[in-house]
């Protein structure tokens, strides 16, 4: 078992995006691993054993950054810390147990074509599981390991992240039969060619082209002022935050049509009278332009005792009188929220404004040309959310978040890879606004410009394109959504029968 671990530790810890060494196509080893575990198992248990103990190193190598939050932000001992990151990787590390076995049982039955096609649909179901069961947690999305390969992930405008992940476990598949079998060789270049027309569809072609320069334009400033995390709630520093950002805007140079500040860059209630209010709208009034910027809100009980807290996205147009929001819909579990938390015995692992609860309202923030659909943080890694803001009419994606909670690790990396895949599957351009960084535009073929460094102050204008169309993928999303769960499921349940009976003869 030590050399299968190795290499999925390597495939994984370079495939994904890190800060040190970064070789996307090495990410195909996993499943490649994963595949031949479960072919060579001698049962079905052990199938799911070996693909479970390799998937949970393959996740702690990608996930250790979790401990750093809990341990470094949240105030709670490295002890605990330490464990969490191991925790969930086991837990996650169990979908890839359930592949191994699943390739284990369709081996016996399937022809090499039928099984590189298996493996491909019960990889799509098992990243679909992944974005919905237990709240969800998508992290390990395959194909986010190629965003900074533009070329390589146009397919997810056809057919979603979820479902390219799978043409690349296809791909995978079929090279561990590519001497034996003539179909898998052909299933290969099918999948390599229908990747390479994709991409050459949405960024190479004359239609392409032409889409890009008839589309309307829009500029946008954004701001990241690299606020430290640790002094971010104490009061003494509200002030100067509010005019760190007020100084870093005031560096664009460009009149823009919004500027966008970072998740929860305003550490008080805005919607309060008072001194930092007052300054805030002032600032809006002098440079006539709109800001969005994160801060909590809160709604008063009818008691007028109670209240509950949102986290929220701040929309002020002092020209035109609005004052619009965003409340965040899905909330990160035991960093906003405690699930559970009348039976549970622990409380929130991170320090915040206290204990948000959801919004029920995704409509986009409207001004003059732009349809400003709002992902609050990892919301950017739900495929659903940004769908449901472009059904609901945006024709711009804006992600602002507050990465300063990964430190320097492999976390704000791999946060912007998915994101770039939000881009692509809705055909928009993606404005992402952070504290500490990575705050960039993201154009509707994943191409990523303006990026800025972590932890550092910056500021920049950009011309973005406006797009109204949809994607083939948003136009028949809930049929590639549901397609691979439940051809897998009515595989998977042909496959138990037909084992079961096979036991049963031989007993």
């Amino acid at each position: 078992m030590l050399l299968p671990i190795i290499i999925t530790v390597l495939s994984a810890g370079l495939g994904y995006a890190n800060p040190i060494l970064h070789f996307p196509i090495a990410v195909l080893l996993f499943p490649i691993v994963l595949s031949y575990l479960g072919m060579r198992a001698e049962t079905p248990g052990r199938a799911f054993k070996h693909g479970w103990i390799c998937g949970s190193f393959a996740c702690l190598v990608c996930m250790y950054w979790i401990a750093v939050p809990i341990g470094l932000y949240g105030g709670i001992s490295w002890l605990i810390a330490f464990p969490c990151p191991v925790l969930v990787s086991m837990f996650v590390g169990l979908y890839y147990g359930l592949f191994s076995w699943a390739m284990y049982l369709a081996c016996r039955k399937m022809s090499p074509l039928l099984l590189c096609i298996f493996s491909g649909i019960f990889w799509a179901a098992m990243e679909t599981a992944q974005g919905v069961l237990f709240t969800g947690f998508p992290w390990m999305n395959l194909s986010s390991a190629f965003s900074f390969w533009p070329e390589t992930i146009q397919g997810a405008a056809y057919i979603g992240a979820y479902g390219l992940s799978g043409v690349m476990v296809i791909l995978s598949t079929s090279l561990l039969f590519i001497k034996s079998s003539k179909s898998s060789v052909a299933i290969f270049l099918i999948c390599l060619a229908a990747l390479s027309s994709a991409s050459y569809q949405r960024i190479f072609s004359s239609t392409a082209k032409n889409r890009v320069q008839n589309a309307t334009e829009a500029v946008v400033g954004v701001v990241q002022g690299n606020i430290d995390q640790s002094k971010k709630w104490d009061e003494s520093y509200q002030e100067g935050t509010l005019e760190k950002y007020i100084r870093l805007s005031e560096k664009i140079q460009n009149k823009v049509d919004v500027i966008i500040w970072p998740e929860t860059a305003m550490p008080f209630f805005i919607q309060d009278p008072g001194k930092l209010r007052f300054k805030l709208f002032q600032f809006a009034r002098k440079i006539k332009t709109p800001i969005l910027t994160g801060a909590p809100g809160y709604i008063m009980h009818p008691d007028q005792r109670n209240y509950s807290l949102y986290n929220r996205a701040y929309f002020i147009d002092t020209r035109h009188q609005i004052v619009d929001w965003y409340d965040k819909h899905h909330l990160v579990p035991f960093g906003e929220y405690v699930p559970l938390k009348d039976y549970l015995p622990i409380g929130k692992l991170v320090e915040g404004a206290g204990d948000f609860i959801p919004g029920n309202e995704c409509a986009p923030i409207l001004t003059d040309r732009l349809a400003m659909g709002i992902l609050i943080c990892y919301e950017g890694i739900f495929p659903e959310l940004a769908w449901k803001r472009v059904e609901k009419g945006a024709n711009l994606l804006v992600n602002i978040s507050n990465d300063a909670w990964y430190g320097k690790t492999s976390a704000p990396y791999q946060h912007l890879s998915l994101v770039v895949l939000r881009a692509v599957e809705q055909g928009r351009t993606l404005i992402r606004g952070t504290n500490t960084g990575i705050s960039c535009t993201i154009d509707p073929q994943g191409i990523i410009k303006n990026a800025s460094e972590l932890f550092v102050e910056d500021q920049f204008s950009a011309k973005v394109k406006l797009f109204n169309e949809k994607t083939f993928y948003n136009f028949h999303y809930e049929f590639i959504t549901l397609f691979p769960p439940v051809v897998t499921v009515i595989i998977m349940i042909w496959l138990i029968a037909v084992s079961r009976k096979k036991r049963d003869k031989t007993s």
